[in-house]
């Protein structure tokens, strides 16, 4: 059960998609390693790549998409939140 409630606050990362992937899932396929991680939206029957994340430059390059983004750390209120630079 432990395992399950783990699995709905994360999105799965591995070197290939996930045997339980359902529609409208996340995933980031690592298969590219560290400068090229891939996030990929599952849309029934095929992932879709959205961007390529690099976590040695802490950058993510959007596909189709000129824009590059970098996470950046920042505090909002009494938490921690990442905000996204252009």
């Amino acid at each position: 059960m432990n395992n399950i409630l783990g699995a709905l606050n994360t999105t799965s990362i591995g070197a290939s998609a996930p045997a339980s992937l359902a529609a409208g899932s996340l995933w980031v396929d690592t298969s590219g390693g560290v400068t090229s991680y891939a996030l990929k939206f599952y849309d029934g029957s095929d992932s879709i790549q959205l961007g390529l994340i690099n976590t040695t430059a802490n950058t993510v390059d959007w596909t189709d998409s000129s824009v590059t983004a970098d996470w950046i750390p920042s505090t909002c209120g009494t938490g921690k939140a990442m905000v996204l630079g252009f």
